[in-house]
């Protein structure tokens, strides 16, 4: 018998019985489902830790005033903020590529036509480039602006479209917390996404002397106060040796000795990183394993559906063989039909996985990578399930003695 006598009959098989069909697909179908989906999220993952691994924002390294552990502290001093001074011993180091100081509160702006409310950051001309920033149209805050506390502001996107809407800010006046400034530039839109659903575009940003001089941003205990700085190592640096290096210049300038715990807090967004990257791999794992059983469970269900596939249809495999058939062609027409009910579930399956990238909580952050070798590797995995479970079916059916069968009731 033919190979394609073999899929007919398989085919006219399964179709008679069209419900029992798609149940006996139904575990094939979520197990391939699962494992496309999940190699896809295994992919996206790759990908995106691939793409941040030597991007600015993971080697940036940023110190803040550790307020809270004071407090909790037994020393007499209490948290202070950073200086001038930190950030530029800080420059110094080998390892640094870019390190800025700010300070940062919320402020009331107000143009001719509207007004909001936002994020004001006191920069200097490095902030720019360790937020990896650009400016869409205008200038950046310079050098000249910090050291001549000028009255100008560089805005985000969104204040631009607040409160300029279809004008060019360039020039415009704009009062900030009541006192006058000039834009001067606009800058690009924030590749970073939104943060505890805070808009990055939704910014102001004057020169760190102008934020301390004439909107409120000076400490009265540190001369030159910086709130936070951010130090951008270079792509080749270590960023460990780095953070150590950083702890232990804020401790000599701040007269702090290793025994005494800090009064700041050092961030490495990259352990933020790789933290996201393990979290997504055993989710990943999870939904391998919950595929995997289901692969399982689906093909025990073939098993089962063809062990009585083969008992009701015994005295049709008799005469098949009275009439010449060998037991091989039998044996092929079963296990053509579980990999035919394989085959059909893969199908499904893999067009049921395809479309959870379409899910609604998957966000910006995460875009499942659909690949052709992930297609063939999760079907392929059911044509396998199918052929293992179908075996045994196939067997009882091929040796099934056709006298016997005939009598079969």
């Amino acid at each position: 018998m033919n190979f394609f006598t073999t899929l007919g009959l398989a085919f006219t098989s399964l179709t008679e019985r069209p419900s029992r069909t798609i149940l006996t697909s139904l575990g094939i179908i979520i197990g391939v489902a699962a494992v496309f989906a999940m190699l896809a999220i295994g992919e996206a993952v790759r990908q995106q830790v691939l793409e941040q691994a030597n991007s600015t924002s993971t080697r940036t390294i940023s110190a803040y005033p550790d307020w809270e552990g004071s407090r909790r502290s037994s020393q007499t001093r209490g948290a202070r903020q950073f200086t001038e001074r930190d950030v530029a011993d800080l420059r110094l180091l080998d390892g640094a590529s870019v390190v800025t100081g700010t300070i940062q509160s919320q402020g009331t702006m107000v143009s001719a036509t509207a007004d909001s409310s936002g994020a004001l950051i006191g920069v200097d001309s490095h902030y720019m480039d360790a937020n990896d920033q650009a400016i869409a149209s205008g200038e950046g805050i310079n050098d000249t602006d910090v050291s001549q506390r000028a009255l100008t502001a560089v805005i985000g996107q969104t204040v631009a479209r607040t409160l300029f809407r279809d004008q060019n800010p360039i020039g415009q006046r704009l009062k900030i917390n009541a006192v006058p400034f000039v834009v001067k530039g606009v800058a690009g839109p924030a590749k970073a996404g939104s943060w505890r659903g805070q808009d990055p575009d939704d910014f102001v940003l004057v020169p760190v002397s102008t934020m301390r001089t004439r909107l409120g941003g000076a400490n009265r205990t540190v001369r030159n106060n910086i709130a936070q700085i951010q130090v951008v190592g270079r792509p080749d640096a270590d960023l460990v040796r780095l953070q150590a290096e950083v702890d232990s210049v804020l401790r000599r300038n701040r007269e702090i000795s290793l025994e005494v715990p800090p009064d700041f807090r050092l961030l490495n967004f990259a352990a933020n990183i790789e933290a996201f990257a393990r979290t997504a791999v055993m989710f990943s794992i999870l939904l391998a394993a919950m595929g995997t059983i289901s692969l399982i469970v689906g093909g025990v269900g073939v098993m089962n559906i063809m062990l009585v596939s083969v008992t009701e249809r015994t005295r049709e495999i008799g005469l098949r063989m009275a009439i010449g058939a060998r037991g091989s062609d039998v044996m092929s027409q079963f296990l053509t039909e579980a990999l035919m009910l394989c085959v059909f579930g893969g199908l499904v399956g893999l067009a049921l996985g395809y479309s959870a990238k379409f899910l609604p909580f998957w966000g910006e952050e995460l875009t499942l990578a659909f690949s052709l070798r992930s297609a063939i590797l999760a079907f392929g995995s059911a044509l396998l399930i199918g052929l293992v479970f179908g075996i045994l079916p196939a067997r009882r059916a091929s040796r099934l003695n056709p006298i016997e069968a005939l009598r079969h009731e």
